[in-house]
């Protein structure tokens, strides 16, 4: 039987790791909402994802798991989980931690996916079928056993006007004329299989500037610094560089640019939360399953069709990955006009 969500009630939404897995979460929450009106929907993740959320009016609280946090830190999070008396918990990571304060939320309803023992400490256990391929849709999914269900549909993020306001004075110069385009590029990534080289950015920014007129700027996350100096090296001063921000001010920065163009990671579903045309490049994995965008506006993905990908890998098992280094800069581009076209943002110069 499913269980009813009433007004009053609380359901608790967690997803611990990586910040472009809990931009594909949001659908869900507003799923949840959309559901149940008065319901109110928390958040438990680790930082960055907890720092994004943590601005957002869709949450009545967000929880932030510090990464190594004690035995006695944990206690204390569990504490404050069991106060709020949650109708149900929603576990998208379904990892041992998570597992383990989903079932001592003391939650009557838990929800996981079906992943070895852990499975049993859930109420509900969810395996997607074969065919349900896109992470939004799966996600989805665990929304079935509280009486949820929607349609996929793109992640949203609201950035307040005082956010905005302080992202326009940091872009502020940058934008090289009135009507040039405005493109950000982000060369970092998690791991050598998901980073197109630094050369090809700077390619693709010659590129972009020389047949669109366009400004390109560089934003890094923490701890990618070494990428921002090897793009450097490669363009020079011809493109500005922004140091790391926070989380939430990188994507206000983001909102203000007229397309971004960035690795396979969580940056690219940022760039697709807050409506900027987004072009996200991609080695080792499969845009069908973690870019389910492209019905949904100016997001494409871009990428070589080789025999040996998709492989998931996280290095490339045959070391020599050409699915990031066969990639051309014209392809890129090719991309980067197409989603600036379709979001109706023009250039000064005509693309060729």
């Amino acid at each position: 039987m499913t269980p009813a969500l009433r007004a009053g009630d609380r359901v608790l939404v967690t997803r611990l790791d990586y910040l472009g897995d809990v931009i594909l979460s949001l659908p869900l929450v507003d799923a949840i909402r959309a559901h149940a009106p008065g319901v109110e929907v928390d958040y438990l993740s680790r930082r960055p994802g907890a720092d994004l959320l943590a601005g957002d009016a869709r949450f009545a609280r967000v929880w932030a798991l510090e990464r190594g946090a004690g035995l006695a830190a944990s206690l204390r999070l569990l504490h404050s989980l069991r106060e709020r008396r949650y109708r149900a918990v929603i576990d998208l990571y379904a990892n041992p931690r998570s597992a383990w304060l989903s079932l001592l939320s003391g939650a009557p309803v838990r929800v996981g996916t079906r992943r070895r023992a852990r499975r049993r400490m859930y109420t509900h256990s969810v395996e997607p079928p074969p065919d349900v391929r896109a992470v939004t849709e799966q996600n989805l999914l665990h929304g079935a056993p509280i009486g949820v269900a929607a349609s996929a549909t793109k992640p949203s993020l609201a950035l307040s006007d005082a956010e905005r306001d302080r992202a326009r004075a940091r872009l502020a110069g940058v934008r090289a004329g009135r009507g040039s385009p405005l493109v950000g590029v982000h060369p970092g990534g998690k791991w050598e299989v998901k980073r197109w080289g630094p050369a090809s950015f700077a390619a693709l920014a010659a590129l972009a500037r020389e047949r669109l007129g366009a400004s390109v700027v560089v934003l890094i996350g923490p701890g990618e610094e070494a990428h921002a100096a090897r793009l450097r090296e490669a363009a020079g001063e011809s493109v500005a560089y922004l140091p790391v921000m926070p989380v939430r001010e990188t994507a206000a920065v983001i909102a203000e640019l007229d397309a971004m163009v960035v690795s396979d990671g969580g940056v690219a579903h940022l760039a697709v939360a807050v409506g900027t045309p987004t072009v996200a490049v991609f080695g080792s994995a499969e845009p069908d399953v973690w870019f389910p965008y492209e019905a949904f506006g100016p997001y494409r993905a871009a990428l070589v069709p080789l025999q040996c990908r998709p492989c998931h890998a996280h290095v490339c098992p045959l070391g020599h990955t050409r699915c990031l280094t066969g990639l051309a800069s014209e392809d890129v581009f090719g991309r980067l006009c197409e989603v600036l076209a379709l979001a109706g943002r023009g250039s000064s110069r005509e693309a060729t």
